[in-house]
């Protein structure tokens, strides 16, 4: 039993649906319904999402942005959702993009568009069949051990963890869970409603740490009466674990929470590595995840480490993001970074995320030490991953400086990649500076087109080619280095000098003092991204 995407195509209100894009992806399992209406992707924290879930959105935040749309689809697809059934199309969306449909396609991501043209369509009755078909079903089977060990399979690795099991454990049964190992240590936690106030959270764990209390134990808050279960049991390298359910008084079942206690010792058993990792590394999941605070801080008080000391993070990715990369490969990356920051005697934690290795670390008292730390770390693995970049951010004072610095790579690291193709490490101001350039080219015509006619007077002669690309390496890519952007052009230093002087005649102004030499910089990290996208789309 279980719901697809593909049994979901026969339902009345999506008859008329159409698959654009993902088909490969149609047999996976939907275990519940979401609307998206703000879809960039700083706003599409992992705790937001549940898993296995069909998305219904029209793209309004970002109908005039293919890119955006893009990595919507991406993140979708990152967090473990099923297909993205996209509304109003030639309304708000015009039109649906090539590179959207390439994208769906790459990740077999079902991309379903419903009837377009159509303004009298309404999402609640995609909702109301869908959860319809799924409550059936539920019903019919009440074992419901395999599906969710299935949907625990297909989770992406980062997902795969206690507290995204319980989060999954909390949608099915619609219960809050907790699990604390003998020490009483907290594995993890998932409330149900997932926006269940502090308040009740608070009074949930303070009744899992009551050593005298007896189970079922039953409190009364703000008039409302709840009760709690505990299930103690075995797992692989765990003795005594202790699973705490809550739910208002009545609604627990003990034939479900043996289902559940059952999930769990399956999962220890089957992805012990996942689920056993050393907690001062796994700070990093919490920290970008955008869990608790709290929970950060408690988990680096138990290890004595200062989080906020640990000014720096590094972001070690390869410049394309492929569904491919072995999970051998990035475990031996982390270890490299590990050894590499333990021998410069740096304070760290370190850990595989998404695709990539996660570090932060202590800054020193001079700027200058950790910029060459991260140089010469580049350089050591340029031979063995010459496809890796290494994203370095100072300066983070808090979780959510660290959040946001993460949110905006992941969000802009590939326009970044485009300004600066022959960059090998990137800063915040670079990601920061892609982010700007991105919005002028997609969201700013008029502004687009300024900066764009300042290089007119370069463009409509013979020579036009070699003049804005002599003069684009020489100021973005070599930082007004002849040497350097002789050598990126494979030619003599002296045509470079030529070239450069033979410009500045051209356009009337030394390009080398400001603030004219960033105004072009600036045209000319537009210019680049433009005949980028525009390549793209005709290809």
């Amino acid at each position: 039993m279980g719901l697809t995407v593909r049994d979901c195509l026969h339902l009345p209100s999506l008859r008329e649906a159409k698959v654009v894009a993902g088909h490969k992806g149609l047999d996976q399992y939907v275990t519940a319904v979401s609307v998206l209406e703000y879809a960039k992707v700083f706003a599409m924290a992992d705790d937001l999402f549940l898993g296995n879930e069909l998305i219904i959105s029209a793209f309004t935040s970002v109908m005039d942005d293919v890119e955006a749309q893009c990595v919507a689809v991406k993140r979708l697809h990152e967090v473990g959702e099923v297909g993205l059934i996209l509304y109003y199309v030639g309304y708000w969306l015009k039109s649906i993009d090539k590179r959207l449909i390439d994208t769906a396609n790459n990740l077999d991501f079902p991309l379903i568009v419903m009837p377009e043209n159509a303004y009298n369509l309404r999402y609640n009755e995609v909702i109301t069949e869908v959860l319809e078909r799924i409550f059936d079903d539920r019903k019919k089977e009440q074992r419901f051990v395999p599906l969710l060990l299935r949907q625990i399979a297909n989770m992406r690795e980062r997902q795969r963890n206690i507290s995204g099991i319980l989060r999954l454990l909390s949608d099915r049964l619609r219960y809050s869970f907790l699990l604390l190992d003998q020490s009483g240590r907290e594995h993890g936690l998932a409330t149900w409603p997932m926006s269940l106030s502090e308040e009740y959270v608070n009074a949930f764990r303070d009744c899992a740490d009551n050593t005298q209390a007896s189970f079922p134990f039953c409190f009364t808050l703000h008039e409302k009466k709840f009760e709690i279960c505990r299930c103690v049991f075995d797992a692989e390298q765990w003795q005594g674990l202790r699973l705490y359910a809550m739910a208002e008084r009545d609604a627990l079942d003990a034939e479900l929470l043996e289902q559940a206690v059952e999930v769990l010792q399956t999962s220890y058993s089957l992805w012990r590595e996942n689920l056993q990792k050393e907690e001062a590394d796994d700070l990093i999941r919490i920290i970008l995840n955008s869990q608790q605070e709290r929970d950060a801080y408690r988990i680096a008080g138990s290890f004595r480490i200062d989080l906020k000391a640990l000014r720096i993070m590094w972001v070690l990715r390869p410049r394309s993001i492929l569904p491919d990369i072995s999970r051998e490969t990035v475990a031996a990356q982390k270890q490299l970074v590990k050894q590499y920051l333990y021998d410069n005697r740096k304070t760290a934690i370190v850990d595989a995320f998404d695709k990539g290795v996660v570090a932060f670390m202590n800054d020193d008292k001079h700027l200058e030490v950790d910029e060459e730390l991260a140089n010469e770390f580049e350089e050591s693995i340029s031979e063995r991953y010459p496809d890796e970049l290494l994203i370095w951010c100072g300066g983070l004072d808090s979780i959510l400086d660290s959040r946001k610095a993460y949110m905006l790579m992941e969000e802009y690291c590939s326009t970044a990649c485009v300004i600066y193709p022959y960059k090998k490490i990137f800063t915040l101001r670079e990601l920061s500076f892609a982010e700007t350039c991105h919005h002028v080219v997609y969201n700013n015509a008029a502004m687009k087109e300024k900066y764009l006619s300042d290089l007119k007077p370069l463009c409509g002669h013979s020579d036009e080619t070699d003049m804005l690309h002599t003069l684009t390496v020489y100021l973005v890519d070599a930082n007004q280095n002849t040497s350097k952007a002789a050598a990126l052009l494979h030619i003599h230093e002296s045509t470079v000098k030529y070239r450069l002087n033979k410009i500045g005649r051209r356009l009337g102004y030394d390009i080398v003092k400001m603030p004219a030499a960033f105004n072009l910089y600036l045209s000319l990290s537009i210019k680049r991204l433009t005949d980028y996208y525009a390549n793209q789309s005709d290809a």
